[in-house]
Parts: structure tokens; C-alpha cells; sequence
């Protein structure tokens, strides 16, 4: 069984469970078979802990919030990092808290093992924006991308997005839907998206199992978001032939999980409160 196809969930709707190293954590999605999974962990003030056993999966991890110090070097807001398994990295350590968007890796993956995988650590704001080679049925969005990790053998890329304001086509225009043949997951840190399944605001997340069709997509606002490609350093879509009109305005209708909690259904407001 793999990972669910979850689209999409807030993350300020799901709770917060209790580790027994005192850490809190909110696990978006999981694979029901592995460790794999996606979550938000937050490490309360004081928190250390040592490296990452040798029998743990790899790790990526993006800062949200707060400093923590991770083998000896501070690691800031929007500060990106991979750890291998089996690399002896991970000791961390915060004097004053950090919240971190976390994607674990499979035990026994051997692409994510040390000798295969580099570890990685970037200061993602120092980092150029990328506005190469994007799809024309996407010029709507004025997208630019931050290329984070390539996976070896081809096993997936992690990258940063982000779209400029007013990315609404014309009103009647209709859109293609997309699809991958590699799994799609997406984090969004700032702004908001919609789809056909509603607004993606701050804190929204999907994760796509390859071969869903989905989109079009749009934005009134711009966004940056974080995104995955699990199974592909290179993401190639196929376009629908069916056109759907641009989603602005649409209701909240998300897919997900049999015996998903009712409440990480809720909505988030969409309108700033001055």
C-alpha cells in the first residue's frame, strides 16, 4: 500500500501528538507499510538530541520558524537540509524553539543512504531564482523555482516555488488539468493557490500518488511553496485534453483518506483581518 493521496489539508487543523523526547509533531502523511512520512515537528525550548542512529531513514528538513542548531551550525528560517542514513548527522539542539517541516525517508532506502546520497545544507534566501524552462500552459503564473536536492538514480527532486501576484488568466478562460507519472507533494509556506478543490493557503498541503489528474491552478496573490517529486529529478506532465474554467472562488471540497478526523477538514479565512 502506498502513501494516501491527501488533497489538501491545512496543517493548522491537525493536531499536535506529544514525543517522548518532548518534541511535538503533526504527521501529514504517512506510508501505512514504512517510517516514510511528512511532518511538522516542534522542538520546545531547550530541546537537544543526539545524531540520527544508523538504523533511522534518511531526513530532509525545511525551517519554518525559530533557530536550531544542527551538527554544530545554526540553521535559520527557510534553512533546507537532507541527512542520510547512516551518516552520523542529525545532533540538534535550540535554545529557544524551532518548528521544521520534516519529509523521512524509508529505512533502507538506498537511495538516501550515506555513500550513495550527499548530505546537504543551504541557506535557501542566498540562493538564485531559477525562471528556465517552465511550461508555457503555466506562463499564467510567472513561476521561478530553487532547485534543493536532485536524488540520486533519478529518485527525486526537492525545490522551492514561487508564483507572482495576479496569476489569474482572464475571466472565461478555461484551463488544462495535469498529470505526472511521479508523485507530487507540496507544502505551501506563504500566499495562496486554488484548485479545483478550494484555496491553499499558508500551511496547506497535498501529496499526489502518481497518476492523478489534477489542476488547473491559479493565484490572485502569488505564493512560495515547497515541493517534491518523489520518483523523478525531472517532473514531465501530460495535459488533459478536457478544459476546466479557472477556480477562483470555488468551495472547499478536499480528497482524502477513508477515516481522515472531521476536523482536518476545517477551513482557513481567506481574507486578512486589518
Amino acid at each position: 500500500m502506498a502513501r494516501p493521496h491527501i488533497e489538501f489539508v491545512h496543517a493548522q487543523c491537525v493536531g499536535w501528538t506529544l514525543r517522548a523526547d518532548g518534541a511535538e509533531e503533526k504527521v501529514l502523511n504517512a506510508d501505512p507499510l514504512t517510517d516514510e512520512a511528512t511532518l511538522i515537528v516542534r522542538y520546545p525550548p531547550g530541546y537537544s538530541a543526539p545524531a540520527n542512529t544508523a538504523g533511522e531513514g534518511a531526513e530532509e528538513f525545511f525551517v519554518l520558524n525559530g533557530t536550531v542548531e544542527i551538527d554544530g551550525e545554526a540553521r535559520h528560517p527557510h534553512a533546507y537540509g537532507f541527512l542520510p542514513q547512516g551518516s552520523g548527522l542529525g545532533q540538534r539542539n535550540t535554545a529557544h524553539g524551532a518548528v521544521l517541516l520534516v519529509f523521512r525517508h524509508a529505512a533502507g532506502d538506498a537511495d538516501a543512504m550515506a555513500g550513495t546520497a550527499d548530505a546537504i545544507a543551504i541557506h535557501t534566501p542566498a540562493m538564485p531564482w531559477d525562471v528556465s524552462t517552465y511550461d508555457p500552459k503555466l506562463i499564467h503564473l510567472r513561476l521561478a523555482r530553487k532547485v534543493l536536492r536532485l536524488g540520486p538514480n533519478n529518485s527525486g527532486r526537492t525545490f522551492l516555488l514561487t508564483g507572482m501576484a495576479h496569476g489569474v488568466p482572464p475571466e472565461g478562460t478555461t484551463l488544462p488539468a495535469e498529470m505526472h507519472d511521479h508523485a507530487e507533494e507540496m507544502f505551501m509556506l506563504q500566499g495562496a493557490m486554488w484548485a479545483p478543490e478550494g484555496r491553499m493557503g499558508a500551511g496547506a498541503y497535498f501529496y499526489r500518488p502518481p497518476g492523478i489528474l489534477h489542476g488547473p491552478h491559479v493565484s490572485e496573490y502569488g505564493f512560495l511553496q515547497i515541493m517534491r517529486s518523489p520518483g523523478a529529478n525531472a517532473i514531465v506532465t501530460h495535459w488533459s485534453d478536457i478544459h476546466k474554467p479557472v477556480p477562483v472562488g470555488v468551495p472547499y471540497r478536499p480528497v482524502l483518506p477513508d477515516g481522515t478526523p472531521a476536523t482536518w477538514m476545517c477551513e482557513i479565512p481567506s481574507e486578512t483581518a486589518w
